[in-house]
Protein backbone atom coordinates (compact mmCIF):
# COMPACT_ATOMS: atom_id res chain seq x y z
CA UNK A 1 0.00 0.00 0.00
CA UNK A 2 1.71 3.51 -0.86
CA UNK A 3 0.40 6.65 0.31
CA UNK A 4 0.42 10.05 -1.24
CA UNK A 5 1.46 13.63 1.01
CA UNK A 6 3.55 16.72 0.05
CA UNK A 7 4.39 20.29 1.57
CA UNK A 8 1.56 22.89 2.67
CA UNK A 9 1.43 26.23 2.68
CA UNK A 10 -0.12 28.59 5.35
CA UNK A 11 -0.86 31.74 4.16
CA UNK A 12 0.81 34.42 5.73
CA UNK A 13 -2.05 35.56 8.46
CA UNK A 14 -1.68 32.06 9.45
CA UNK A 15 0.13 30.39 12.17
CA UNK A 16 2.74 27.91 10.66
CA UNK A 17 3.45 26.37 13.98
CA UNK A 18 -0.28 25.56 14.64
CA UNK A 19 -0.15 21.69 13.98
CA UNK A 20 -4.15 21.29 13.34
CA UNK A 21 -4.11 23.94 10.54
CA UNK A 22 -1.23 21.98 9.20
CA UNK A 23 -2.82 18.69 9.19
CA UNK A 24 -6.03 20.31 8.23
CA UNK A 25 -4.49 21.84 5.31
CA UNK A 26 -2.89 18.68 4.11
CA UNK A 27 -5.82 16.81 4.56
CA UNK A 28 -7.44 19.33 2.23
CA UNK A 29 -4.96 19.08 -0.61
CA UNK A 30 -5.69 15.68 -0.64
CA UNK A 31 -3.05 13.68 0.65
CA UNK A 32 -2.56 10.85 3.10
CA UNK A 33 0.74 11.55 4.66
CA UNK A 34 3.03 15.06 5.85
CA UNK A 35 6.55 15.88 6.60
CA UNK A 36 7.24 16.72 10.53
CA UNK A 37 6.55 19.91 11.19
CA UNK A 38 9.75 21.60 10.78
CA UNK A 39 9.44 23.36 14.14
CA UNK A 40 9.21 20.56 16.63
CA UNK A 41 12.14 19.80 18.68
CA UNK A 42 12.65 16.94 21.51
CA UNK A 43 13.26 19.21 23.88
CA UNK A 44 9.64 20.34 23.34
CA UNK A 45 7.68 16.97 24.14
CA UNK A 46 4.09 18.80 24.84
CA UNK A 47 3.95 20.34 21.23
CA UNK A 48 5.23 16.76 19.82
CA UNK A 49 2.53 15.24 21.66
CA UNK A 50 0.36 17.79 20.43
CA UNK A 51 1.08 17.45 17.29
CA UNK A 52 0.72 13.81 16.85
CA UNK A 53 -3.18 14.33 17.79
CA UNK A 54 -3.49 16.38 15.32
CA UNK A 55 -1.96 14.80 12.28
CA UNK A 56 -3.55 11.16 13.90
CA UNK A 57 -7.14 13.47 14.22
CA UNK A 58 -7.12 14.05 10.58
CA UNK A 59 -5.98 10.50 9.36
CA UNK A 60 -3.00 11.67 8.11
CA UNK A 61 0.38 9.88 8.33
CA UNK A 62 3.71 11.05 9.45
CA UNK A 63 6.29 10.45 6.74
CA UNK A 64 9.71 11.59 7.76
CA UNK A 65 11.52 13.88 9.27
CA UNK A 66 14.58 15.08 7.31
CA UNK A 67 17.99 16.61 8.58
CA UNK A 68 19.99 17.76 5.79
CA UNK A 69 23.35 19.13 7.30
CA UNK A 70 26.87 17.71 6.36
CA UNK A 71 27.39 14.37 9.02
CA UNK A 72 30.61 14.26 7.25
CA UNK A 73 32.10 17.52 7.23
CA UNK A 74 36.01 18.24 7.24
CA UNK A 75 35.78 19.77 9.93
CA UNK A 76 35.36 18.04 13.13
CA UNK A 77 33.36 20.41 15.32
CA UNK A 78 30.81 20.58 12.59
CA UNK A 79 30.51 16.97 12.32
CA UNK A 80 30.41 16.49 15.30
CA UNK A 81 27.58 18.76 16.13
CA UNK A 82 25.57 18.07 12.73
CA UNK A 83 25.40 14.01 13.75
CA UNK A 84 24.32 14.93 17.30
CA UNK A 85 21.54 17.11 15.36
CA UNK A 86 20.78 14.27 13.71
CA UNK A 87 20.07 11.99 16.99
CA UNK A 88 18.23 14.95 18.34
CA UNK A 89 15.81 15.39 14.90
CA UNK A 90 15.51 11.21 15.34
CA UNK A 91 14.60 11.57 18.75
CA UNK A 92 11.56 13.81 18.19
CA UNK A 93 10.47 12.43 14.69
CA UNK A 94 10.51 8.80 17.24
CA UNK A 95 8.25 10.60 19.47
CA UNK A 96 6.19 12.08 16.93
CA UNK A 97 5.80 8.40 15.50
CA UNK A 98 6.70 9.15 12.31
CA UNK A 99 7.76 6.60 9.37
CA UNK A 100 11.45 7.73 9.23
CA UNK A 101 14.40 10.45 9.71
CA UNK A 102 16.44 10.85 6.76
CA UNK A 103 19.42 12.29 5.70
CA UNK A 104 21.76 11.76 3.14
CA UNK A 105 24.99 9.77 3.81
CA UNK A 106 27.04 13.40 3.65
CA UNK A 107 30.34 14.27 1.29
CA UNK A 108 33.89 14.84 2.32
CA UNK A 109 33.80 18.65 2.49
CA UNK A 110 32.89 21.69 4.42
CA UNK A 111 29.39 22.58 4.32
CA UNK A 112 26.59 21.60 3.04
CA UNK A 113 26.92 17.57 1.57
CA UNK A 114 23.89 17.76 -1.19
CA UNK A 115 25.51 21.05 -2.65
CA UNK A 116 29.69 20.29 -2.24
CA UNK A 117 30.97 16.63 -3.64
CA UNK A 118 34.42 15.11 -3.77
CA UNK A 119 35.34 12.29 -5.50
CA UNK A 120 36.47 10.44 -2.29
CA UNK A 121 32.49 9.96 -1.46
CA UNK A 122 32.65 6.82 -4.10
CA UNK A 123 35.36 5.07 -2.09
CA UNK A 124 35.15 2.01 0.54
CA UNK A 125 35.93 4.55 3.06
CA UNK A 126 32.89 6.80 2.68
CA UNK A 127 30.63 3.28 2.66
CA UNK A 128 32.15 2.19 5.77
CA UNK A 129 32.08 5.99 7.40
CA UNK A 130 28.02 5.76 6.05
CA UNK A 131 28.15 2.12 8.01
CA UNK A 132 29.62 3.22 11.27
CA UNK A 133 27.63 6.57 11.10
CA UNK A 134 24.27 4.90 10.80
CA UNK A 135 25.10 2.30 13.77
CA UNK A 136 26.30 5.32 15.69
CA UNK A 137 22.86 7.11 15.17
CA UNK A 138 20.63 3.72 15.77
CA UNK A 139 22.66 2.98 18.95
CA UNK A 140 22.18 6.25 20.37
CA UNK A 141 18.26 6.83 19.97
CA UNK A 142 17.73 3.35 20.33
CA UNK A 143 13.98 4.07 18.33
CA UNK A 144 11.37 1.36 18.72
CA UNK A 145 9.80 2.55 16.06
CA UNK A 146 11.26 5.31 13.80
CA UNK A 147 13.49 4.14 10.99
CA UNK A 148 16.85 5.71 10.00
CA UNK A 149 17.74 5.64 6.47
CA UNK A 150 19.48 7.11 3.76
CA UNK A 151 18.36 9.22 0.91
CA UNK A 152 19.86 7.18 -1.92
CA UNK A 153 21.72 10.03 -3.47
CA UNK A 154 24.35 10.38 -6.84
CA UNK A 155 27.16 12.16 -5.49
CA UNK A 156 28.37 9.55 -2.73
CA UNK A 157 28.84 5.98 -2.42
CA UNK A 158 24.81 5.19 -1.74
CA UNK A 159 23.76 5.90 -5.06
CA UNK A 160 22.04 2.54 -6.99
CA UNK A 161 20.04 -0.29 -5.76
CA UNK A 162 22.97 -2.39 -5.39
CA UNK A 163 24.63 -0.14 -2.98
CA UNK A 164 21.46 0.29 -0.55
CA UNK A 165 20.95 -3.51 -0.10
CA UNK A 166 24.73 -3.78 0.23
CA UNK A 167 24.70 -0.75 2.92
CA UNK A 168 21.71 -2.38 4.61
CA UNK A 169 23.53 -5.84 5.43
CA UNK A 170 26.41 -3.81 6.69
CA UNK A 171 25.11 -2.15 9.37
CA UNK A 172 23.10 -5.03 10.23
CA UNK A 173 20.30 -2.61 12.39
CA UNK A 174 16.44 -3.31 12.89
CA UNK A 175 15.27 0.33 12.61
CA UNK A 176 17.91 0.77 9.63
CA UNK A 177 15.46 0.99 6.44
CA UNK A 178 15.95 2.60 2.88
CA UNK A 179 14.14 5.43 1.95
CA UNK A 180 13.79 5.46 -2.18
CA UNK A 181 14.26 8.88 -4.27
CA UNK A 182 13.82 7.41 -8.15
CA UNK A 183 14.73 10.56 -9.83
CA UNK A 184 18.39 10.49 -7.37
CA UNK A 185 19.33 6.89 -8.79
CA UNK A 186 18.88 8.72 -11.82
CA UNK A 187 22.58 9.64 -13.53
CA UNK A 188 22.28 9.17 -17.35
CA UNK A 189 19.82 9.32 -19.74
CA UNK A 190 19.49 5.00 -19.79
CA UNK A 191 18.47 5.29 -16.02
CA UNK A 192 15.62 7.89 -16.98
CA UNK A 193 14.05 5.43 -19.39
CA UNK A 194 14.62 2.81 -17.38
CA UNK A 195 12.75 3.76 -14.24
CA UNK A 196 10.73 0.76 -14.16
CA UNK A 197 13.88 -1.30 -13.94
CA UNK A 198 15.35 0.47 -11.07
CA UNK A 199 12.06 0.21 -9.04
CA UNK A 200 12.01 -3.29 -9.60
CA UNK A 201 15.53 -4.08 -8.58
CA UNK A 202 14.85 -2.21 -5.32
CA UNK A 203 11.67 -4.57 -4.98
CA UNK A 204 13.75 -7.01 -5.39
CA UNK A 205 16.61 -6.82 -3.09
CA UNK A 206 15.36 -5.07 -0.23
CA UNK A 207 11.40 -5.39 -0.01
CA UNK A 208 10.71 -5.32 3.38
CA UNK A 209 13.05 -2.26 4.07
CA UNK A 210 11.62 0.18 2.21
CA UNK A 211 9.79 2.97 4.17
CA UNK A 212 9.45 5.61 2.58
CA UNK A 213 10.21 7.74 -0.89
CA UNK A 214 10.35 10.63 -2.56
CA UNK A 215 8.51 10.95 -6.06
CA UNK A 216 9.03 13.09 -8.40
CA UNK A 217 9.32 13.69 -12.16
CA UNK A 218 12.16 14.11 -14.51
CA UNK A 219 13.07 15.32 -18.26
CA UNK A 220 16.30 15.79 -20.33
CA UNK A 221 17.36 19.46 -20.45
CA UNK A 222 17.89 20.32 -24.28
CA UNK A 223 19.35 21.34 -25.93
CA UNK A 224 22.59 19.57 -24.34
CA UNK A 225 25.71 17.56 -25.13
CA UNK A 226 26.24 16.18 -21.42
CA UNK A 227 23.55 14.40 -19.57
CA UNK A 228 21.90 17.35 -17.68
CA UNK A 229 18.53 15.89 -15.90
CA UNK A 230 16.03 17.99 -14.17
CA UNK A 231 13.72 17.52 -11.76
CA UNK A 232 9.52 18.11 -12.86
CA UNK A 233 6.02 18.27 -11.60
CA UNK A 234 4.84 14.29 -12.13
CA UNK A 235 3.21 14.01 -15.06
CA UNK A 236 5.19 16.71 -16.77
CA UNK A 237 8.49 14.93 -17.27
CA UNK A 238 9.58 11.52 -18.86
CA UNK A 239 9.64 8.88 -16.14
CA UNK A 240 7.27 5.84 -16.48
CA UNK A 241 5.76 6.87 -12.51
CA UNK A 242 3.52 4.35 -12.96
CA UNK A 243 5.71 1.40 -12.55
CA UNK A 244 7.29 3.25 -9.61
CA UNK A 245 3.56 3.60 -7.86
CA UNK A 246 3.28 0.05 -8.71
CA UNK A 247 6.16 -1.58 -7.52
CA UNK A 248 5.73 -0.15 -4.07
CA UNK A 249 2.18 -0.67 -4.07
CA UNK A 250 2.85 -4.51 -3.97
CA UNK A 251 4.65 -4.59 -1.12
CA UNK A 252 3.04 -6.16 2.00
CA UNK A 253 3.27 -2.71 3.84
CA UNK A 254 2.49 1.04 3.83
CA UNK A 255 5.05 3.23 2.25
CA UNK A 256 4.51 6.69 2.00
CA UNK A 257 5.83 8.44 -0.98
CA UNK A 258 6.33 12.20 -0.70
CA UNK A 259 6.51 14.83 -3.35
CA UNK A 260 9.13 17.75 -3.02
CA UNK A 261 10.92 21.03 -4.00
CA UNK A 262 7.87 22.70 -5.78
CA UNK A 263 7.03 26.22 -5.43
CA UNK A 264 3.25 25.87 -4.22
CA UNK A 265 0.24 24.62 -3.82
CA UNK A 266 -0.97 24.62 -7.25
CA UNK A 267 2.10 22.83 -8.60
CA UNK A 268 1.68 19.91 -5.64
CA UNK A 269 -2.21 19.77 -6.54
CA UNK A 270 -0.99 19.05 -10.51
CA UNK A 271 1.34 16.71 -9.46
CA UNK A 272 -0.72 15.11 -6.27
CA UNK A 273 -4.13 14.74 -9.68
CA UNK A 274 -1.58 12.90 -11.50
CA UNK A 275 -0.24 10.25 -9.51
CA UNK A 276 -3.89 9.79 -8.30
CA UNK A 277 -5.04 9.48 -12.00
CA UNK A 278 -1.89 7.22 -12.55
CA UNK A 279 -2.71 4.71 -9.36
CA UNK A 280 -6.61 4.43 -10.66
CA UNK A 281 -5.60 3.53 -13.85
CA UNK A 282 -2.97 1.12 -12.59
CA UNK A 283 -5.63 -0.59 -10.44
CA UNK A 284 -3.90 0.59 -7.39
CA UNK A 285 -5.94 1.40 -3.76
CA UNK A 286 -5.26 4.45 -2.09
Amino acid sequence: MIKLGGHVFPSAEENAKDPELLAHLAKQMGYQAAYAPDYLTIDKPDEIRIARKAFEKEGILIAEAGYWENMLDLRPDERRKNREEMCKIYAMAEELGAGCVVNTAGSYCEGPGYQNHNPQNFTEEHFEDAVEMARFIIDTVKPKRTYFTYEVFMYNSIDCPEQYARILKAVDREKFGAHIDLTNMMRSPRELYQAKELTEKCVELFPNRIISAHVKDARLKRPAITTLIEEAIPGEGEVDLSAFLKGFASLPHTVTMMMEHYQNADEYSRGLRYLQRVAQESGISL
